[in-house]
């Protein structure tokens, strides 16, 4: 592993069928769903259901690990993941990742856990989401 602390993600970009595609599998909420429902929502707005937002944040936060040299297998565990504000059709999201501890072991065979704090934001750099959770990776040379 390299000795870098803090790694940057690239960008996701939010588009109205993404994500109404994902609320319409797994979060049916008008905000998610129908523009009108969404302008005359809370949000004011279509944006995507935070369940939309945490499986980003995994992913970006995977490919950002593998392209930092570390061999990212799985996230093993979440501690908690807060939604800070919504985040809306057009928004470009982005994570940025603090290496915590690794720890020799864990529940994949071959591999270290590591503590992450994955903070995704949007185009303008606000917070939308964090995440505290360990992933597993693999052990160098295995």
């Amino acid at each position: 592993m390299s000795d870098v602390k803090t790694l940057t993600s690239g960008v996701i970009a939010l588009d109205a069928e993404a994500i109404k595609a994902f609320a319409s599998l797994f979060d049916p909420q008008p905000y998610h769903l129908d523009q009108q429902a969404a302008d005359n929502s809370i949000f004011g707005g279509l944006c995507a259901s935070g369940w939309q937002v945490a499986a980003l944040s995994s992913r970006l936060a995977g490919e950002a690990l593998r392209e930092a040299g570390m061999t990212y297998i799985t996230t093993t565990h979440v501690d908690s993941m807060r939604w800070l504000r919504p985040s809306f059709v057009g928004d470009e999201l982005m994570a940025r990742i603090s290496l915590g501890e690794q720890s020799p072991g864990g529940p994949v065979p071959d591999a270290h856990t590591q503590d992450l704090t994955v903070t995704v934001e949007d185009g303008a750099g606000h917070p939308v989401a964090e995440m505290q959770c360990q992933v597993a990776v693999a052990v160098e040379g295995s």
